[in-house]
């Protein structure tokens, strides 16, 4: 299985605010919204900054990295995190 590492970048200062890792599923996706699902979903419910910074602005989704490797990319997550805050 596939894991990825993106970031949400908010369009009106062109900084990322979100780190996020995703998994991709072993099939086909007539998409790249439904290939990195997670990347693209609304749903944070539990990320009130999150939903604070997207109720005000728009916002680019940019797949970082993959790798099969979970371990790997929850230590980039780490590094990204602690790069931009």
């Amino acid at each position: 299985m596939k894991h990825y590492l993106y970031r949400h970048i908010r369009l009106d200062k062109n900084e990322p605010f979100y780190i996020g890792i995703g998994t991709k599923s072993n099939r086909n996706h007539p998409n790249i919204k439904s290939e990195y699902r997670r990347a693209f979903s609304k749903e944070r419910k539990g990320s009130l900054i999150w939903n604070h910074i997207v109720n005000k602005t728009d916002y680019e989704v940019e797949i970082l990295i993959e790798s099969d490797n979970y371990e790997f990319i929850k230590e980039k997550e780490k590094e990204f995190i602690k790069l931009y805050g």
